[in-house]
């Protein structure tokens, strides 16, 4: 109410009193007592509507409509996990969707500004072995994760393996503050180990893979790393998704852009593995370096294209403070390296199709593919330790990525995939004949065919050709020979998303 209609009020209530000047003193002061109540419940009639208008206009500001992607990808092992990538966000949103919190999906605390984004999948994968047996994880599908030659402990070849692996819930947070968007993410995915009890119970374990905070423009805590990025993964059907770079740990990152591109920098734990003569892992040595990984990722559009490359440098090495090591040389013995990577990526779009190509390249890095990270044993992943020098001898390592998505309608389309990687660490590495390069490599190829049949529901089937030489490993025969083992398998998987 306005403030000229509480003065026409005031005067007409003062008429009043003057003409009222026989009455009694008590008349006039239940009379001014009742106009002082009047008076008071105006103002908070009008603060309540002055509120209520405020209200209004931010919930126009702030409020979102979000619809639910139909023909959202399958979820990858190691694609980094968005619920965003589930919805069309509000610029391009054209029909009726979900409205409530800031993120999709989301909804508002009750009397917070707090808004809450749960989601996540349940999927079950099944795979046929038409090779050397992969084991507990069959579904993930790596070259990685192939038996070496003469080891069948996991069993032989024409295996039918059903798992639900890699189930996720995540559960999102954000808010506004005068330093930015304040964000949480915690994903927990039911895959931390292979089933156990398989006859009866059929147990796996939960783990984190993130868990983060986010203040502005930077980002604390378990976090995917930025040497690699979520373009490589691309759609495939077995459960690891494509054998690409990878990387988890605690770290600090800051996010931002300028001179027409966006950045990341980012800071990492140190950590470093060796292996002393290529077959065992160094004992009783401390590999942590003193200063933080730093790991660095730029991007920008080229056209129609997408460019990005990842970047690292790091300090790692060893201290055999404890005097057991592989080699009488090694007891006592110490030494540090620094190590570095590029991964450059290129994205172009071809309608709705797209075709994908990356080339990573290490020396003494990490990160450098998800077969090499897999493989147990020693194929000196990072670098070797010399037995007669003591010193570090960094392992080259360069891996290569692609594939091209076609869509051939609104719900399906398919992805041919073709990724592989050579690693070379020193020729002491084999522990046997130094004169042949120690070469361990692998490769793979993929055809896979995706649906979605409902908004929440994909499914897809695929088939895998897999190679790794195992050249130096313990079980392996072919210390310097060429042959690899090898599997082909096919593979089915149904996800649903929530």
């Amino acid at each position: 109410m306005h403030s000229y209609t509480k003065g026409l009020l005031c005067s007409t209530a003062a008429a009043a009193l003057m003409a009222s000047a026989p009455a009694q003193a008590n008349d006039m002061n239940e009379m001014r007592a009742e106009l002082q109540n009047l008076l008071d419940r105006m103002e908070r009639i009008e603060e309540a509507q002055s509120q209520t208008q405020v209200a209004e206009t931010s919930a126009l500001r702030t409020n979102r409509t979000y619809i639910r992607k139909r023909a959202a990808e399958l979820p990858n092992r190691y694609k980094p996990y968005d619920v965003r990538d589930l919805y069309i966000m509000p610029e391009n949103a054209r029909a009726n969707g979900v409205v409530g919190g800031d993120l999709p999906g989301s909804f508002k605390v009750p009397g917070s500004d707090t808004s809450v984004a749960i989601s996540g999948w349940l999927t079950m994968g099944t795979v046929y072995d038409g090779g050397t047996s992969e084991g507990g994880f069959a579904t993930w599908g790596h070259a990685g994760l192939l038996r070496p030659d003469g080891d069948n402990a996991a069993g032989g070849s024409d295996q039918l393996t059903m798992e639900s692996l890699s189930n996720g819930i995540s559960i999102a947070t954000s808010s506004e503050s005068d330093l930015g968007t304040i964000g949480t993410n915690i994903l927990l995915t039911t895959d931390r180990d292979a089933p156990a009890l398989v006859n009866n119970l059929n147990l796996n374990r939960v783990w984190a893979p993130n868990a983060n905070m986010t203040v502005g423009n930077w980002t604390f805590g378990q976090q995917g790393l930025v040497f690699t990025s979520g373009a490589c993964y691309g759609e495939a059907v077995n459960t690891g998704g494509a054998p690409c770079p990878l990387g988890l740990s605690a770290a600090v990152k800051y996010s931002g852009s300028g001179g027409g591109m966006d950045y990341d920098v980012q800071l990492v734990t140190p950590q470093g593995v060796l292996d002393a003569d290529g077959v065992d892992d160094v004992g009783g040595v401390n590999v942590r370096g003193s200063l933080p990984d730093l790991q660095a990722r730029i991007s920008r559009p080229l056209g129609a294209m997408n460019f990005s490359m990842g970047m690292q440098v790091r300090q790692y090495g060893y201290d055999n403070n404890q005097g057991t090591g592989n080699t009488a040389a090694l007891a006592g013995a110490s030494d540090e390296t620094i190590g570095y990577g590029i991964f450059p990526e290129i994205t172009i779009p071809l309608g709705m199709d797209k075709l994908y190509a990356g080339v990573a390249y290490t020396v003494g890095g990490r990160n450098t593919n998800i077969n090499h990270s897999l493989w147990t044993g020693g194929r000196g992943e990072m670098g070797t330790v010399d037995p007669n020098t003591v010193g570090i001898s960094n392992t080259t390592t360069v891996s290569l990525h692609s594939y091209y998505t076609h869509w051939w309608n609104d719900t399906t389309r398919s992805t041919i995939h073709a990724h592989g990687a050579n690693s070379n660490p020193s020729d002491l590495s084999t522990g046997t004949d130094g004169t042949t390069p120690p070469l361990t490599k692998w490769r793979t190829v993929s055809g896979n065919v995706v649906w979605s049949v409902a908004p929440r529901v994909t499914t897809g089937v695929g088939v895998i050709y897999n190679s790794a030489l195992f050249r130096g490993d313990n079980l392996n025969s072919n210390d310097t020979a060429d042959a690899a083992s090898e599997a082909i398998e096919g593979h089915w998987r149904v996800t649903v998303s929530y």
